[in-house]
């Protein structure tokens, strides 16, 4: 179950809720067998052959009403999507200088866990050198020079960083740039960064899993003088990996079945989308988009960016927006972990995998077993969330797979779902 915790944690996530061990590992061993039991019923738009149930067929056909999952025929589409410039300004307009925080520990410590993540007695001796290190309430910080940061090989980086990961004051390593496949390269090629520039972010890439990793974007920020490449690094650093989603309506599609699901238990209102989807039947190109048959809260936030806070603001985090997907009037209440637990304890129990609309995905960090990340399962492997509680990071739809290899890396730790009680 999850437990209580009163400390508010901001970063990707916005704040944690603290579960324990026993029921990660109850669901990695449900996981394993989750992974080989997710399927795909994608009815791609392009005009190419489409697959369902393992059935190829021509432009123009549709598989029959009998094959066609409870919420429809989806189509889908891969998408990147970027803060608006004002919000890059104001980002560049706030860099810091970085620094590690090591939580809990002497200067002794950190020397020798500095050396056991692979660093040198050299590089020890520079990072701790008088000046550049200071304790305080039983934690060690230290500035390190740029020289040092750059210094590192990707082994030796990948395993500070997940050492310095432990500590929430280490936002980036917590919540890294992460990149897998050709990921890197388009997004720095599609957005002109310099040669020069991308040169000095793949120095600092480090593996993670399957996965390449970037921290250390505020030291690079720092040794670019043009602002228009100061621009476009951050664009690139923060395109964001989403999916638009539809359903493809045919004359035979079952109106009944496809308004069941996405009306239960607390989504669309019939009478607003029945007329549209009967309308669209009949129609040349038939489909309706994901947002109109989503409850009110997302459909009105969907590929949109917050507002900047104001004092007081509530924190707009994964879990503020979870807790509210099918809610009218937001619930400020799911700002506090504590009343967060107490909420999921209350009305919610454990499951293996996600099958229903609404059910709740919660991500685990392998550190301390906290669910740093959580998301509404949708349909199929589509699932609704805001990856961080900052005006940076949008409402979106994403694969349930990206999700997972973004928060499930080396060092995460595993998922946990949870079902609505009165389901």
């Amino acid at each position: 179950m999850v437990k209580k915790q009163n400390k508010t944690q901001r970063g990707e996530s916005g704040v944690v809720l603290q579960v324990n061990l026993l029921g990660a590992i109850v669901f990695s061993l449900a996981l394993v067998v989750a992974a080989g039991m997710v399927t795909y019923a994608v009815a791609k738009s392009s005009p190419r052959p489409q697959s369902v149930a393992g059935r190829e067929l021509e432009p123009g056909t549709g598989p029959e009403p009998a094959q066609i999952p409870p919420w429809g025929e989806l189509f889908v589409r891969d998408i990147k999507i970027q803060p608006p410039e004002e919000y890059l300004a104001f980002e560049i307009q706030h860099i810091t200088t970085p620094v590690w925080t090591f939580d809990g520990q002497t200067m002794a410590q950190v020397r020798q866990a500095m050396l056991s993540c692979g660093l040198t007695e050299a590089q020890v001796g520079r990072a701790l050198a008088p000046g550049r290190v200071s304790s305080a309430n039983g934690n060690t910080t230290v500035a390190p020079e740029n020289e040092l940061v750059t210094s590192l090989s990707p082994e030796t980086r990948a395993k500070l960083y997940h050492e310095l990961a432990r500590s929430s004051e280490n936002e980036h390593m917590r919540f890294p740039f992460c990149y897998s496949g050709n990921d890197f390269e388009e997004a720095f090629a599609t957005n002109k960064v310099s040669a020069a520039v991308t040169a000095m972010v793949k120095k600092l890439l480090y593996p993670r899993g399957e996965l390449q990793c970037f921290s250390d974007y505020e030291l690079v920020l720092q040794q670019i003088a043009d602002k228009d490449e100061q621009m476009r690094l951050l664009r690139a650093l923060s395109s964001e990996s989403a999916v638009m989603a539809g359903v493809r309506l045919r004359p035979d599609t079952d109106t009944d079945k496809l308004l069941g699901y996405w009306a239960w238990p607390g989504g669309i209102r019939i009478k607003d989308v029945a007329p549209l989807i009967e309308s669209l039947k009949n129609s040349p190109d038939g489909r309706i988009g994901l947002v109109y048959l989503l409850p009110q809260f997302a459909r009105q936030r969907l590929y949109t960016f917050p507002m900047p806070a104001r004092p007081g603001d509530p924190a707009m985090d994964c879990h503020w927006s979870t807790m509210n997907f099918f809610n009218e009037v937001p619930d400020d209440r799911f700002t506090d972990p504590a009343y967060t637990v107490k909420y999921l304890e209350s009305n919610y129990y454990q499951i293996a995998k996600p099958t229903k609309y609404g059910d709740i995905v919660l991500f685990l960090d392998g550190n301390s077993n906290n669910a740093i990340h959580s998301a509404v399962y949708l349909a199929d492997d589509i699932v609704f969330t805001k990856n961080g509680n900052n005006m940076a990071q949008p409402w979106m739809l994403m694969h349930l797979k990206d999700l997972t290899r973004k928060y499930e890396s080396a060092g995460r730790g595993g998922m946990l779902i949870y079902r609505n009680r009165s389901w």
